[in-house]
């Protein structure tokens, strides 16, 4: 049965994960917040992983985004009885985009939750503000995901690498960490291009790092796409500026764009069509399934007429790279504008 914190104060991800990994009991509401998204992932997976076993998640065990669901139909949820379960999970991502009314709620559910139901809290901004997110606060464990500090990063990568089976030198982690920075996603997509460039048990050396390094550049375009798809109009013209005096082929990063409005359009479409499920769009897109939300967060900032907009503008900008006398830098700075502009 789930048991409520006898002191209601938030703690750090790390401490979290620790308790977590100690103790078979759970607190009927998590309030996880804080700007590092991919730990609010780890601490929800590694919570389900304790909480319910594989075998009962069919039946009690739903994820719901707050800008696609009622407040409602989330509470009927967790006050309803696990099916052959001691009790059910249920994840709501995007808390802050509850309205007014539907968060006063949600703050009174914590306040008297279900004995039975473990409800998991996305609320991804840097402090509890607010009159209802303060009463859902006080009534939830409240688990601060922040950015790691520098030392705290350092000893992720270790731990990260030796979940991969891999061993990293301390050199070779400080230097990722200067290359990289303290984004956990970014270290990630590094670790995993430097597992596949190397021989399997190989200790991962400064000179491996180094090596990657100087693939780089490539990821900016993938950085683009998502200050696109994030609609942050100067963060992308300042990307796109980097991009062409390094000299990257504005047809290419066209191209790339073309790929990324198409996954959004699917996602877009397959949520429409109430296909929405993490399983169902990474069928669709063939994409990884960390990158599904982001994705999916993404659509949710194009209306189904701009993404069809946004393939004439692709297309538009590729013929006139192609056969016109227009500056390249001009056309691809109008094509951003357009892609990003509320229609």
């Amino acid at each position: 049965m789930a048991k409520t914190a006898a002191k209601k104060k938030a703690i750090s991800y790390l401490q979290a994960k620790l308790n977590i990994s100690k103790s078979n009991s759970f607190e009927p509401v998590y309030l996880i917040y804080g700007e590092e998204r991919f730990l609010h992932e780890d601490i929800t997976n590694r919570i389900l992983e304790k909480s319910l076993d594989a075998g009962s998640r069919d039946f009690n065990f739903d994820i719901f985004f707050a800008g696609d669901v009622e407040v409602e139909k989330v509470i009927d949820i967790a006050r309803s009885y696990p099916m052959m379960s001691e009790r059910r999970v249920i994840l709501v991502k995007e808390i802050q985009k509850f309205k007014p009314a539907a968060l006063k709620k949600l703050a009174d559910y914590s306040g008297k939750p279900s004995e039975t139901t473990v409800l998991m809290l996305i609320y991804p901004n840097r402090a509890l503000t607010g009159k209802s997110i303060s009463k859902i606060a006080s009534g939830a464990y409240s688990i601060n995901c922040r950015p790691l500090y520098e030392d705290e990063t350092m000893k992720w990568i270790k731990e990260f690498a030796a979940s991969k089976k891999l061993e990293i030198g301390t050199q070779a982690v400080h230097s990722l960490y200067e290359l990289v920075g303290n984004s956990l996603l970014d270290l990630v997509n590094e670790i995993e291009k430097i597992q596949i460039n190397i021989a399997p048990e190989t200790k991962i050396t400064v000179e491996n790092v180094v090596k990657i390094s100087s693939m780089l550049k490539l990821n900016t375009v993938f950085e683009l796409c998502d200050t696109v798809g994030e609609k942050k109009f100067k963060k992308s013209i300042s990307i796109l500026n980097n991009l062409l005096s390094r000299g990257e082929k504005p047809t290419g990063i066209v191209r790339q764009l073309f790929r990324h409005f198409a996954n959004l359009a699917k996602i877009r479409d397959s949520i429409a069509q109430r296909k929405g499920s993490a399983g169902e769009l990474q069928k669709v897109t063939r994409l990884s399934p960390f990158f599904i939300n982001k994705i999916k967060n993404q659509a949710r900032n194009f209306s189904s007429t701009e993404l069809r907009r946004s393939f004439f503008y692709l297309a538009t900008a590729d013929l006139h790279l192609k056969t016109s006398y227009q500056p390249p830098k001009l056309v691809m700075e109008l094509l951003i504008y357009n892609l990003i502009r509320k229609q």
